[in-house]
Order: structure tokens, then C-alpha cells, then sequence
């Protein structure tokens, strides 16, 4: 016997019994649109509830994984957590961490030519060697014009703290290329700063673990110091 249609959200609110095929039939075209939204929509939100009920006993299964974990992380009464542990191991090792913890800043410092200069001190008012005083824009066929220096500080406190001199802004281009065997006169500024704080972070790192910084912060590691010890360590600065 062939059984009448049923719905699965039979027995929600708002539920309908099915139309036979006769009455459907002669719905007219208002109704029928009435009828169509009406069962789309209430089909969608049986289906809605029972989505959101699996999610809900999802996330009461996550709230018990949470639990559990934070549980072995901070530990309780009874039992030490990891975090516990790592502290006692923390407290052990954190003089080792302390000895290479500093900040590296870069940045440019720019130097005019001594003609230029006293233009500027004379516009202003400021006193300059009469002699040097000239209306001066070119030298040996060359423009005169400001040549930035890239400097780096090393801070590992707010006393404690490095000035070096790194060179000129296509000096350590062509260094940084030197060390990577790659063409960087056309990359960004931007990206050269920070290229320098990695090589001097790894430089800085290696050359402390094997003295001090006493004797790190009374030399002047130059430019060429630094490409040839990174070209000599290779790959393995990268574990500094």
C-alpha cells in the first residue's frame, strides 16, 4: 500500500500537511507562489535548527577539549602543569637568553660637501670661511649633492647602546650583494634596512657568544668585517 508523502519537519510550528496533487493543482498562481515560499522556507529552517544543534554539541565537545587542555597547561592542586615546568626551566636558562637580547635600529645620516654647508650657515646667518662661501654646484664635473651614510645602532638597554658606521648606501648594496651573490642596486630601500638588521642580528649574535660585549662594543666591525665573516660562515650564520 503505497504510503502518504511526509516531510521530516512535520511536528515543527507553523507545519502544513501536504496537499494532495488535486488541491496543488488548483492552487492558483498567487497561491501556489505563497505555497512555494512558505514550504522552501520552513524546509530551510528545520534544516537550520538541526544544523545549529550538531554545531552545539560540537562546540560543548570543543569546551571539554578546551578544558582539558588548559587543565595540563596551568595544572592544579595536585598536578604541576606545563607551564610550571617551563618556568622552573625558564628560570635556569634565562641568563642565557639574556646575553643575546638587543635592538638593532637603521637608519641614514646624510653629510653635505663643506661648500654647501657654509651656503647654508650664510643664508641663515650663522658665520663661515669667507673663502668656502661660493655659489659652488658641481666639483671635478660632479654635481655636489648630499651623500646619505647608513648607521646602525645596537641597543641592548637604554644606557648600554652601539653607534657603528656602515657605509655608503651603494657601498652596502654592493656588499649585501657580495654576501648573496645577487644583483641588489635595484631593490628597495626599505628592504636593504632590513636586510642589514639580519646580517648584523646573526653577525652580532656569533661574535658575542664567542667573547663579550665588552670587547664586541670596543671594535668597530666594519662593513668588510662583516660581509667576509658571512661570506665564510655561509649558510650556517643562519644559526646565530
Amino acid at each position: 500500500m503505497k504510503r502518504k508523502k511526509d516531510y521530516r519537519s512535520k511536528g515543527e510550528k507553523f507545519f502544513l500537511e501536504y496537499l494532495p496533487t488535486e488541491v496543488f493543482d488548483s492552487l492558483k498562481p498567487k497561491e501556489n507562489v505563497n505555497y512555494k515560499k512558505y514550504r522552501d522556507n520552513h524546509r530551510y529552517m528545520f534544516n537550520g535548527k538541526v544544523q545549529i544543534k550538531e554545531w552545539e554539541e560540537e562546540i560543548s565537545k570543543l569546551k571539554d577539549k578546551i578544558k582539558g587542555k588548559k587543565l595540563q597547561i596551568n595544572g592544579d592542586d595536585e598536578n604541576s602543569g606545563w607551564k610550571q615546568k617551563m618556568m622552573i626551566g625558564y628560570e635556569g636558562v634565562q641568563k642565557l637568553s639574556n646575553d643575546y637580547k638587543f635592538n638593532i635600529s637603521v637608519g641614514f645620516r646624510y653629510r653635505k660637501s663643506k661648500i654647501l654647508k657654509n651656503e647654508e650657515n650664510l643664508e641663515i646667518g650663522k658665520r663661515g670661511r669667507k673663502e668656502l662661501m661660493k655659489s659652488q654646484t658641481t666639483f671635478k664635473g660632479e654635481t655636489l649633492k648630499s651623500n646619505p651614510l647608513l648607521y646602525l645602532r645596537i641597543t641592548r638597554t637604554k644606557d648600554v647602546f652601539k653607534n657603528l658606521y656602515i657605509g655608503k648606501e651603494e657601498d652596502v648594496r654592493l656588499s649585501i650583494g657580495m654576501i648573496y651573490n645577487e644583483d641588489w642596486s635595484k631593490e628597495s630601500i626599505e628592504f636593504v634596512k632590513d636586510e642589514v638588521r639580519v646580517i648584523y642580528t646573526t653577525y652580532i649574535r656569533y661574535n658575542v657568544f664567542h667573547s663579550n660585549w665588552g670587547e664586541f662594543f670596543n671594535k668597530k666591525h666594519t662593513l668588510s668585517d662583516v660581509e667576509h665573516w658571512s661570506k665564510e660562515m655561509g649558510d650556517k650564520r643562519y644559526d646565530w
